[in-house]
């Protein structure tokens, strides 16, 4: 194959990457878990000394989810609901991650014996998985109507 043919394969593979929701929605991902953990981390590195390490999680949770929110509604799912009830059923699943987070923190960082911003990344990269099941099939569910009498 020649480089000539090989552009126009690549186009259409760029293209097909970009029109997967997967895809989108593990780019979207990775600005979700940079941003959680950068506000997470800034705010302990901040307060360690007179906040207990689970603290931050609450204002870190909330900042990522109005970071993260516009990206996974226009980009990733593309979505033409009410924005500030998707807004709402979004952070109820960003509350699961909280959940998750001040369960999970602790049994790393107390039990095992992991450092904070260890354990903290451990989480973010295992909390995905099940994010996405509920954000497409919840938050971004799209509705299909019934068909009328009149179809």
């Amino acid at each position: 194959m020649t480089d000539t043919e090989a552009r126009p394969r690549l186009a259409r593979t760029v293209v097909a990457l970009a029109n997967d929701r997967r895809v989108r929605y593990l780019l979207v991902g990775g600005v979700s878990a940079v941003s959680y953990y950068a506000f997470y981390a800034t705010l302990y590195l901040l307060t360690r000394d007179w906040l207990h390490y689970l603290v931050p999680t609450f204002a870190a949770n909330f900042l990522c989810a109005l970071v993260t929110y516009p990206l996974q509604r226009q980009f990733v799912f593309q979505s033409k609901g009410p924005v500030i009830a998707g807004f709402f059923k979004f952070y109820v699943v960003c509350l699961w991650a909280l959940g998750f987070t001040l369960v999970g923190l602790p049994l790393l960082v107390e039990l095992a014996g992991i450092p904070v911003l260890i354990s903290q990344a451990i989480l973010i990269v295992t909390a995905p998985i099940i994010n996405y099941q509920l954000t497409k099939f919840w938050v971004f569910r799209i509705r299909r109507t019934k068909p009328s009498a009149t179809d």
